[in-house]
């Protein structure tokens, strides 16, 4: 276990680019299925990866609106860092439950199981609290045992299971 006690999360704005591209020039190159979705940074209509700035309008837009989420619910993400400006993943917060949930997340690969997700679980919880939620839902598919790890450290509670897109998912609640 590493020490994470000088992490934090952010909002993404100009001064990440740099180390956004890095990031994610080189998580692209490991996986297909990057989360949370919002970090994502190609677009279908463009058959392309878009610029940083039009990428950060995305953000804005979904902070605002939701309109770049099939929820159509409004969220905010947040850039994972350490203090020297480094991503290590990144966690999006609706500010409505939905079927899948109020948080999204997910640690880049080559920084995994070094008990960080749990750390950034503990940031967002305090951001939930401070916007005066009163309990959160996280919806990780059942075989992601390291999301059900975090989750359960953070003091999260099974309430449901369900079968979707030919995968089992869990609900759990976190009371805050």
């Amino acid at each position: 276990m590493i020490d994470t006690k000088n992490y934090k999360l952010v909002i993404p704005d100009k001064s990440y680019e740099q180390q956004y591209t890095n990031m994610m020039d080189r998580w692209e190159s490991i996986e297909d299925d990057i989360q949370p979705q919002l970090l994502r940074r190609y677009s279908d209509s463009q058959g392309k990866n878009v610029e940083y700035s039009k990428w950060l309008e995305w953000c804005e837009d979904d902070r605002t609106t939701g309109s770049m989420l099939s929820t159509g619910v409004p969220c905010t993400l947040y850039f994972f860092v350490d203090d020297t400006g480094e991503i290590f993943g990144a966690i999006e917060i609706n500010q409505k439950n939905t079927h899948r949930g109020h948080l999204h997340a997910g640690i880049v690969p080559w920084h995994r199981d070094k008990g960080l997700g749990t750390k950034m679980l503990e940031l967002a919880l305090d951001i939930c609290r401070n916007t005066g939620m009163t309990s959160i839902d996280i919806v990780p598919y059942k075989s992601n045992k390291s999301a059900v790890k975090t989750i359960l450290k953070n003091g999260g509670v099974l309430i449901d299971e369900f079968y979707e897109d030919e995968k089992w998912s869990q609900r759990y609640r976190v009371s805050l």
